[in-house]
C-alpha cells in the first residue's frame, strides 16, 4: 500500500477498464464494509431479444465486481484474490430498459478468505432479481 494512500478511495478513483468498461459498470455509493455498483441496461445483455430475457452472464459479473469492491471497502487494502465460490439464488428476471444493482457486504474474514453477500435488483431493492454469496481466496499476504 502507498504511505497513507487509502487503496478504497483509490479504487473509488480509477477509470472503469476491461470487462467493467464493457458493462458500464460504476459505483453508486458506498459503506465500511459494504459497495453499491450498477451497469445500466444494454441489450447486448439479452440472451433472447424477442422474449427480452437478460442473460445471468452481466448480472454475475457485476456480483462478483461488487463482492470484491466490498472486500476492499472493509479490509482497506490491495490484495490479490480470486474468486473461490459463487452462488446466485434467481428469484426473478430482470426488465428489459433498467440499470441493474448489486449492493455487496463483507461479512466476515479470516486470513485467506473473505466472504460476501449481494442483493440484486433493476431499480426498487424491495423487488429484487437475485440474492448471493460470495467467497474470495487471497492468492497473497497483506
Amino acid at each position: 500500500m502507498d504511505g497513507g494512500a487509502d487503496p478504497f478511495e483509490r479504487l473509488k478513483n480509477l477509470p472503469a477498464r476491461g470487462h467493467h468498461a464493457m458493462l458500464g459498470i460504476y459505483k453508486v455509493t458506498d459503506g465500511a464494509d459494504w459497495v453499491e455498483l450498477a451497469s445500466p441496461f444494454s441489450p447486448d445483455f439479452f440472451i433472447d431479444a424477442e422474449r427480452e430475457l437478460v442473460s445471468s452472464g452481466p448480472i454475475v459479473s457485476l456480483i462478483d465486481a461488487a463482492a470484491g469492491a466490498a472486500i476492499i471497502a472493509r479490509t482497506r487494502q490491495w490484495r490479490p484474490m480470486a474468486t473461490l465460490d459463487l452462488r446466485v439464488d434467481y428469484l426473478r428476471g430482470a426488465k428489459a430498459g433498467r440499470a441493474l444493482h448489486a449492493r455487496a457486504t463483507c461479512y466476515h474474514l479470516t486470513s485467506k478468505v473473505a466472504f460476501t453477500r449481494c442483493d440484486v435488483h433493476d431499480g426498487d431493492p424491495a423487488d429484487p432479481i437475485a440474492f448471493a454469496t460470495a467467497s474470495f481466496f487471497f492468492t497473497a499476504d497483506p
